[in-house]
């Protein structure tokens, strides 16, 4: 089995409620779209556990960590990178916040940041953070038209797996569904599916979401966590916008 991950966003209860909910059914593979970063309290934290699993892609959040943030990132959000920024790139760090040994750990994870790719393909399955028709270009898939255009651009491709709109859904080539968790989904039919976020739902649903992939199925899972200490995280660094704590309790 292989557990898919996307859009963590510097939340580190839920990534670790996750990982123990996929350790305990004895998952090793680990694939995760991207969005490593942004929003969250714990970007340094959460992109030390990344960096070891099975590959991780490149989300628009990490890029904007990179490069900075693009114009259509809203206040909240470009706070955050600049905030992410200054605690993952160890040319920014302030001299305090370095520990001796700390600079070159911080150096190792910001090259790692910098190396991510946005996309990666296995067999017939392509993994992407955003649309897999224009991986990198940061465009949503959110209804027909958007999955059309991918099952047309990939025609040796049978199953598509992304994250970015941190809804959760599943998409054929004449028709679509809500995700249910744990039901079965099977392969018999090109499907794209949107693994939902694992750090910041959007579905209304404040449980992490993430995917197991089988030899003939995938199914959503639904992981509680600690929503209240992550909320207290960022309430309490004053550089975080307070709404970004409010979304993460009603899963918005």
């Amino acid at each position: 089995m292989i557990a898919v991950l996307s859009d963590i966003h510097a939340n580190l209860e839920a990534l670790s409620a996750v990982y123990k909910d996929l350790t305990q059914r004895g998952i090793k593979r680990v694939f995760f779209l991207g969005d490593i970063v942004g929003y969250g309290p714990n970007p340094a934290e959460v992109l030390d556990f990344i960096q070891h699993f099975e590959f991780s892609l490149l989300g628009n959040h990490d890029e904007a960590c990179v490069k900075g943030p693009p114009k259509n990132f809203n206040a909240a959000a470009a706070n955050a990178v600049w905030w992410t920024r200054r605690r993952v790139c160890p040319e920014e760090m302030a001299g305090a916040f370095i520990r001796p040994g700390e600079y070159q750990k911080r150096k190792e994870l910001w090259e790692y940041l910098q190396k991510l790719q946005p996309v990666r393909t296995l067999g017939e399955m392509l993994f992407v953070h955003d649309n897999p028709a224009d991986p990198g270009s940061w465009r949503y898939v959110l209804n027909r038209q958007d999955a059309d255009a991918c099952f047309k651009t990939h025609p040796h491709i049978r199953a598509f797996f992304f994250g970015h709109s941190h809804v959760p859904g599943v998409w054929h080539e004449n028709s679509s569904y809500a995700a249910e968790p744990g039901k079965r989904y099977d392969f018999k039919r090109r499907v794209m599916v949107n693994v939902g976020s694992v750090g910041q739902p959007r579905d209304k649903d404040p449980r992490a979401c993430y995917v197991i992939l089988e030899p003939d199925c995938f199914r959503f899972c639904r992981v509680p966590y600690d929503v209240r200490k992550t909320q207290a995280k960022i309430r309490g660094c004053q550089e975080l916008d307070q709404v970004l704590a409010d979304r993460l309790a009603e899963g918005r």
